[in-house]
């Protein structure tokens, strides 16, 4: 594995279509995670998910492949007379993803990176209203050694980051201070890491994440209005703290604790005009799980 290939990586981790990175070269090939929020303005919330990413090299650069499932579960904690939440209770996300990675003169790269996700509670089987696209285009540029070095991507992306799907500017700068200290600044991901051994990490990171899944289930108003193809919307900035933990050579265990400010959760109807919103205010959760990780050096 190259060490541009591990550059692009740290890069993709960013925009969640690649496998994490410390910015050290321990990169994340696949792991399982358990989330949960107890209390979301009264709304609870489950999520479970599993990945999986492979690369390989093609002439002078990187195709890369990355795959994941995650399961939300959301218990609401009132009803409502405008609309029957039963049928938006479990959401379902299966994400498939490829990019290219190449390097360029000059300590340059380019980065394109497409993929798919199905984002539905399957209800009534799987249509096109299912499927949410999402793209980066970029460039990007480093400069330095393996001790202390930096990072520049510029580009843009396409996807459900920030809730319904839109695009954004794909900005982020890392930065290597020494062994133990590196940062990111950008859009959606920022945070600091302290590598304090080869066994241990401690981070503090802000990141966007958005959830835009329909319903296929024909859904009654209050109205008596019956509609199909409905959207449920979640999305949030997760503040946390992360502790990871490599306990085994290829095996790292890993949680944070964080919380979500002035999430947004919503139902918009087949327009997607906002139908009901569920008003979640803020929440506190946990999220843990494993990671399976080799360690590349550069």
């Amino acid at each position: 594995m190259t060490r541009s290939f591990l550059i692009f990586l740290i890069t993709l981790s960013a925009y969640g279509q690649m496998p994490n990175t410390s910015g050290d070269g321990v990169v994340e090939l696949g792991g399982f995670n358990y989330s949960y929020i107890p209390d979301l303005g009264g709304t609870e919330i489950t999520n479970y998910g599993i990945n999986a990413n492979l690369g390989r090299p093609v002439g002078k650069g990187i195709i890369a492949l990355a795959l994941g499932y995650q399961k939300f579960d959301f218990s609401f904690g009132e009803t409502f007379e405008l609309l029957d939440l039963s049928t938006y209770e479990q959401m379902h996300v299966v994400r498939t993803n490829v990019s290219y990675l190449r390097p360029l003169k000059n300590s340059w790269g380019l980065l394109i990176s497409g993929g798919t996700s199905l984002m539905s509670n399957f209800g009534n089987g799987i249509s096109s209203e299912d499927f949410v696209f999402n793209a980066i285009v970029g460039f990007t540029k480093r400069w330095g050694d393996p001790q202390k070095n930096s990072t520049l991507l510029l580009g843009i992306s396409y996807g459900t980051q920030f809730g319904e799907p839109t695009i954004f500017p794909a900005i982020s700068f890392r930065k290597k201070l020494n062994e133990h200290w590196n940062y990111s600044l950008g859009i959606p991901v920022t945070g600091i890491n302290y590598q304090i051994n080869d066994k241990h990490r401690l981070s503090l990171l802000v990141s966007a994440q958005g959830l835009f899944a329909n319903n296929s289930n024909e859904v009654i108003t209050g109205q008596n209005q019956a509609l199909t193809n409905t959207k449920l919307q979640f999305n949030g900035v997760n503040t946390r703290l992360s502790y990871q933990f490599i306990f085994a050579k290829n095996l790292a265990f890993f949680a944070e604790a964080g919380f979500v400010p002035l999430a947004t959760l919503k139902v918009l109807d087949d327009a997607n005009e906002e139908l009901l919103d569920l008003d979640p205010g803020s929440g506190a959760y946990i999220n843990t799980g494993l990671r399976f990780i080799i360690n590349k050096k550069p």
